[in-house]
């Protein structure tokens, strides 16, 4: 009976030789120590990695590529292997990821490592980045909220020097009358007041009448 972990189709001679070729490769390739520490995927939410591996997968192939991205997922979400080899990933996703396969696996395997380690199987790295999205959207709301009370104070202060102005427009010429002079200016003096240069003298009272005796002296 076949091993399992046979590619269908090989037999097992291929499977040998392609065995020995993947050693060769291990031997002679340099791998980060990172890739040293094992994950348990049954601790790790791949549901928030799979995004991130088509969003790097489309970065490093230049276009969206969902056989990339499953083969990839498929590595990692297997049943019978919840402790995945790194180094062997690195070496089987090489054909599709060419030079960009180690800095791709590093980053893979630190997020791995740091979701094993929390407790919704989610990357701290994944945490920090939404807490940082949530505080800057926190800061353009009170950004917004003070561009608006800024427009309200600004058209509270022009409406009421629009009132002032109307206001002050209104009040000229009141309270003057003819002449220009208030309490309804000078009074008429029927024509007689200042000629001849000087103050109209007042008329004296007529002298009483002599009694009779006043005469007889």
């Amino acid at each position: 009976m076949a091993d399992a972990g046979f590619f269908k189709g090989t037999s097992a001679d291929q499977d040998r030789r392609f065995s020995d070729k993947e050693l060769k490769l291990l031997k002679s390739m340099k791998f980060p120590p990172e890739f040293d520490k094992k994950v348990d995927l049954k601790k790790v939410n791949l549901n928030v990695i799979r995004p991130w591996i088509a969003k790097k997968v489309t970065e490093l192939v230049g276009l969206e590529d969902e056989v990339v991205v499953e083969y990839a997922m498929g590595l990692l979400d297997d049943p019978n292997h919840t402790t995945p080899d790194p180094k062997k990933m690195q070496i089987n996703l090489t054909g599709f990821l060419t030079a960009s396969t180690p800095s791709f696996m590093t980053a893979l395997w630190s997020l791995l490592l740091e979701a094993q380690e929390h407790p919704a199987g989610v990357p701290q790295t994944f945490v920090e980045e939404k807490k940082e999205e949530m505080r800057k959207a926190r800061e353009g709301d009170v950004r917004a909220i003070g561009e608006r009370d800024r427009r309200a104070r600004l058209d509270e202060i022009r409406d009421q020097e629009r009132g002032e102005r109307a206001g002050r427009g209104r009040g000229r010429g009141r309270g003057r009358g003819r002449g220009g002079f208030e309490g309804g200016g000078r009074g008429r003096d029927n024509g007689w007041g200042g000629r001849g240069g000087g103050n109209i003298s007042q008329p004296t009272a007529p002298s009483p009448a002599l009694t009779v005796t006043e005469l007889s002296i």
